[in-house]
């Protein structure tokens, strides 16, 4: 176990400002428990600053030209995939530090967030194009304008993506920005603020401030109730997210919450079985399962059952590492290892073989296990981990559609939609199926964790509202206002007032 002494302190206005204590609190690495570095802990006073200073440069951003603000994301872009320059390397690096992911997932996010910039941009002009419309003499012009200061709250999971789709998509439409931190990834978090500055955004448009853990529950009202912030977009946990959201609507103040999941793949009659298996196993493992689109449920007719266990098995036999994967932090692993051992105490079994004895409570080896049933807790709760659950459905002497209407029911029996999987051959019924189902997303014959950026994201009842990415993501960070013109007023009769 190591330790350092780097601080990482808020930046407010172009310099790393100290906060008006000198407390801080430290980063520890998952995995190893190493602490990479400590974080300046905010105080109120830090934090009216911070929105002092966004809410001072908002009539200059917001005035700046659309093009000069699609500039800024294109260079910070192009700093991304230029080598030379070091920004990717460097947020690589603070994601490792600060997170038990794979390179592969730190680097896989930088080049995610490359082409999410582009995608952005190129969606700007449309998402925010005034529209007019005519009615008798009059002219409506119907424009869409900034909020003001929004709030940016992005989790650590995946964190280059998330944090730059929050604080980019309000900045592009016209928005200045605060983004508190997640406690768990400050430095990865700061760093993302730092290449928009270094792609030419001004210091004061984006001001980053650091929160403690045991300090949130004071200092989240600080910044939710502030009337200067006019929106929150959140990225987390739907139990959090609801408290966030609570807040919101007790000022009256709009928000984007993009919350948890717990996505089912429903493997229809004639489903790809082995191909379906490796998105499966893909879906649910990615970054330990802790993407909030991850593949948790698997529904599947019984006559299927056997064969898609088969597939599972052949797919995972030709990885060759498999080891335990460490979350985020003890208490994530202990809550996996409570839903596992619960179902396994019901009568569910492992299907896939286990790697060996996990080194510490904070690691869980990737799983699926089967069948489950309503009576265990895995059934409706939101693992976040790499264990995905089978469900079978009895289909023998049944008709394919009662048993795809039994298999829809049990997918959308749960509070969470945020994303789901459809496999069958037959895409005109798939798509039917697709249809029904009660997700913000339904990915047919792919994976479920599929975020692309020009297509509109966001979940639907538990899961949260509001849409990121492309033009409905750009829109969310904008309110309308529609001007009439009249060029010939006539003149009121006012007789209506005469009993």
């Amino acid at each position: 176990m190591t330790s350092t002494s780097t601080i990482v302190r808020n930046a407010v206005g172009g310099t790393a400002h100290a906060t008006t204590t000198p407390a801080t609190y430290k980063v520890t690495h998952p995995a190893t428990g190493d602490v990479p570095h400590e974080v300046e802990r905010s105080t109120a006073a830090d934090l009216k600053r911070a929105i002092d200073t966004a809410h001072a440069a908002l009539p200059a951003w917001s005035k700046t030209p659309l093009a000069d603000r699609k500039a800024v994301l294109l260079k910070a872009a192009a700093l991304l995939e230029d080598s030379s320059s070091g920004w990717a390397d460097k947020l690589v690096k603070a994601n490792l530090a600060e997170q038990s992911c794979t390179p592969w997932w730190a680097s896989a996010q930088i080049h995610a967030v490359e082409g999410a910039l582009k995608t952005l941009v190129a969606s700007a002009d449309e998402a925010l194009e005034e529209k007019i419309v005519t009615e008798g003499a009059a002219t409506f012009k119907i424009g869409r304008e900034p909020y003001g200061v929004c709030l940016a709250i992005a989790a650590w999971n995946a964190v280059a993506i998330l944090t730059m789709r929050a604080i980019t998509t309000p900045l592009l439409a016209g928005n200045t920005v605060v983004l508190k931190t997640s406690e768990m990834a400050p430095l990865s978090q700061t760093h993302a603020a730092e290449l928009l500055y270094a792609a030419g955004l001004p210091h004061d448009a984006l001001v980053v401030v650091h929160v403690a853990t045991p300090d949130a529950a004071e200092l989240t009202p600080v910044l939710v109730g502030d009337k200067r912030i006019r929106h929150v977009n959140f990225t987390g946990s739907t139990r959090v997210g609801s408290i966030i959201a609570g807040l919101a609507g007790q000022h009256l103040k709009p928000s984007l919450m993009e919350l948890g999941g717990k996505a089912p793949t429903l493997i229809l009659p004639d489903a790809d079985i082995e191909t379906a298996a490796s998105h499966i196993l893909f879906g649910a493992f990615m970054n330990a399962g802790q993407i909030c689109m991850s593949t948790e449920r698997i529904i599947v007719p019984a006559s299927k059952h056997d064969a898609l266990v088969a597939a599972l098995r052949s797919s995972w036999d030709t990885v060759k590492v498999k080891q335990p994967r460490a979350l985020f932090q003890s208490a994530s692993g202990e809550r996996v290892n409570r839903l596992f051992d619960d179902a396994i105490s019901k009568g569910a079994k492992p299907i896939l073989d286990q790697a060996g004895k996990a080194p510490s409570t904070a690691f869980f080896e990737p799983t699926i296990i089967g069948p489950v049933d309503p009576s265990m807790a895995l059934y409706t709760e939101e693992s976040f981990g790499p264990i995905a659950v089978v469900v079978t459905v009895p289909d023998s002497g049944r008709s394919d559609d009662a048993v795809i209407d039994e298999m829809v029911a049990i997918a959308n029996d749960t509070d969470y939609g945020l994303s789901a999987g459809v496999w069958g051959k037959d895409l005109a019924r798939a798509e039917k199926v697709a249809r029904r189902m009660e997700s913000g997303a339904v990915h047919v014959n792919g994976p479920t964790p599929a975020d692309p950026p020009m297509i509109p994201h966001g979940g639907w009842k538990s899961s949260g509202w509001g849409r990121f990415n492309g033009v409905e993501g750009i829109r969310s960070f904008t309110q309308t206002r529609s001007i009439e013109l009249s060029a010939a007023p006539q003149p009121m009769p006012l007789n209506v007032f005469e009993l």
